[in-house]
């Protein structure tokens, strides 16, 4: 079952009421439309004893008891890959299939495939671990200590749901490792350390919790310690955060009533764990964190190279600097021991800050390269806020006014101050016709738009002419003109389909080879491996993270009738952007222009109908002109 379903019943048991879609969909990162077939997905499979109701004006509600969840061939894969680790993890030295299989009561076949499955799932996840097999021996998971743990908790949290309670379901995912009283005593003793500790006390927070820590302290019994692997510990005064003294007091006292010794490394390790939850966040807390020179050479390096592809003065501006700094400190360790960074939002930040997120991921390629830090797809989400405040910041007034006054001058800077009101964007000058004023095509091409007072004697799509004092039809053509200039997709598109492909990859390469780039195969994949372009409500937007041989940007659209799936979700709509060598400033552009398409429910379902380029192309200009 995945995730988001058990984060879905969850949500709905511990609410008791009716919780709108656009919620839900929040809550999640997923689209509306994706708790819809979530929810229908749900009743028609998996619940037994209950049932998820739907209002067209409440939204949704949990009726009956979550008793059990039905799963086919009596485990889900998922739930076979959790078991299988922990046999893994459990074992002295090489387990066999034989054994594994008779305890799961499947085929050996079926096991083998699984763990070629989790091998390859490893490959990515958990560079530091690998399985070894061995004829007439068997397999065993040799690698990180911390690794082997992080492994198993993040497969605990997909099936955890699957019982009535916590404690069922920990005593059925962990039997053989703590008893079941002992989990009804624990559950009391957490939710005290909760009020104490102002840890935020809800079903993930608690079930996480109690794994990693079920899963460690089975570890340490068994003395299997995590490695002391930190050059120095002054490079972050880890001791001095909420996350250490939390990790601290729940990690002793847990040691405690278990009756084992627990090692300093592990409370380090548990802080580490704190921080990548995101449960204790605040800007006080951040400031304690001293940031290594590593990464400052690192982060303003790698703000430099943007600086110069987007001709944009990244470095100089402090805010994003240190923004970048004290994020990145905070997150260093728990990121180097590939701790899983929770981020809730982070569909909707790619959603809403698409230029944010294109350059947060350049950033990230960046720094990878420098410090040899990889950011993985939630933490790439946090950086992308950053770069979208730095954008919004330095946003220029890139839409340039004139105003030609008459008689009435008065009116005019009324006129004047009414549009700097209207619209942030602008910069306005004012002149008196027939005094210096420019009055011929050639001196007013450097306006985007020309208010007059009274005729000047020539034609422009963007000359307004106003006859006394403004009414409200001249405001509704300046704002038809103002709509049009920030809202108009203006960069031409190179390739349009509907041509139906099979997979992602065959997609990328129609594409590519229709703009005539095969080339960047490699980087548009490279790309997808840092973090998946699909964004929301059936859109990926893929992108090299190298600029191409053009000199102007390249941009290709695939519209499929039978949506492809993207990895996290299907998508119907692509469109690819491919960067000139020297146009990354005009690519960020061309995202914001893309933007303004998605965020337009009406128009994003138009423009999914067109069938060719013109259509497109009407579909956006027809829509500007209504607006």
């Amino acid at each position: 079952m995945k995730e988001k379903y058990l984060r879905l019943i969850a949500m709905l048991q511990e609410e008791h009421k009716y919780i709108k879609g656009k919620e839900i969909a929040k809550r999640l990162g997923i689209s509306d439309r994706s708790v819809r077939n979530y929810i229908k997905d749900l009743n028609e499979n998996y619940l037994i004893d209950s049932k998820i109701l739907t209002n067209k004006n409440k939204g949704y509600i949990l009726t009956g008891a979550v008793e059990d969840i039905k799963v086919s061939e009596h485990f889900e894969f998922e739930e076979r890959m959790f078991f299988i680790v922990k046999y893994l993890i459990d074992a002295d030295d090489w387990i066999t299939y034989e054994e594994i299989a008779e305890s799961l009561y499947f085929s050996n076949q079926t096991i083998r495939l699984d763990v070629i499955k989790i091998q390859k799932m490893m490959e990515t996840q958990f560079q530091n671990l690998r399985i070894e097999s061995v004829i007439f021996k068997g397999v065993r998971l040799k690698g990180s200590e911390i690794e082997k743990r992080l492994l198993l908790e993040s497969l605990s949290k997909i099936t955890t749901l699957n019982k009535n309670s916590f404690i069922d379901s920990l005593a059925y995912h962990f039997k053989d490792w703590v008893a079941r009283e002992s989990l009804e005593g624990l559950m009391t003793f957490f939710h005290e350390k909760y009020s104490s500790l102002q840890i935020p006390d809800s079903s993930e927070t608690t079930l996480s919790i109690l794994s990693y820590l079920i899963i460690s302290v089975r570890r340490i019994s068994q003395n299997h310690f995590c490695d002391y692997s930190f050059d120095s510990l002054d490079l972050v005064e880890i001791e001095s955060t909420k996350e250490f003294e939390a990790a601290k007091s729940i990690m002793y006292d847990y040691g405690n009533r278990s009756k084992i010794i627990i090692p300093d490394v592990e409370i380090i390790y548990f802080s580490f764990y704190l921080i990548s939850q995101r449960l204790m966040i605040s800007a006080d807390n951040d400031q304690k964190f001293t940031v290594p020179q590593e990464l400052r050479v690192g982060v303003k390096n790698s703000l430099n190279v943007l600086e110069q592809d987007y001709s944009m003065k990244l470095s100089e501006d402090e805010q994003l600097y240190s923004g970048l700094l004290m994020h990145l400190a905070r997150d260093m360790y728990p990121l180097m021991f590939n701790f899983y960074i929770e981020n809730t939002f982070i569909t909707t930040i790619k959603k809403d800050f698409i230029q944010g997120y294109y350059m947060a991921v350049s950033f990230a390629n960046d720094l990878k390269k420098s410090i040899q830090l990889q950011l993985p797809e939630n933490e790439i989400g946090y950086i992308a806020i950053h770069f979208a405040s730095f954008i919004e910041r330095s946003k220029t007034k890139n839409v340039k006014i004139v105003i030609l006054l008459g008689r009435l001058q008065s009116i005019g800077y009324l006129l004047k101050n009414e549009l700097e009101r209207r619209y942030s964007n602008v910069s306005i000058k004012t002149t008196v016709i027939g005094q210096n004023a420019p009055n011929n095509n050639q001196a007013l091409s450097n306006f985007d738009l020309i208010i007059s007072f009274g005729s000047i004697g020539i034609e422009q799509a963007n000359l307004i002419v106003i006859n006394g004092t403004p009414t409200e039809e001249d405001y509704q053509k300046i704002d038809n003109l103002m709509r049009k200039m920030n809202y108009v997709f203006g960069t031409k598109i190179d390739f349009f389909t509907k041509q139906r492909f099979q997979d992602k990859e065959e997609l990328l390469l129609g594409l590519l080879t229709g703009i005539e780039a095969p080339e960047m195969m490699d980087s548009i994949l490279e790309r997808e491996e840092f973090s998946s372009t699909d964004i929301s409500d059936g859109i990926a937007i893929p992108h090299p993270l190298l600029t191409s041989r053009f000199e102007k940007t390249k941009i290709a659209v695939a519209i499929q009738e039978k949506p492809i799936d993207w990895g996290n979700q299907f998508v119907d709509l692509i469109i690819m952007i491919v960067p000139g060598k020297d146009d990354q400033k005009n690519t960020s552009r061309v995202m914001e222009e893309i933007y303004n398409i998605i965020k337009d429910p009406e128009l994003l379902v138009e423009v999914k109908k067109t069938k060719s380029l013109d259509e497109f192309n009407s579909v956006i200009e027809n829509r500007e002109m209504k607006t």
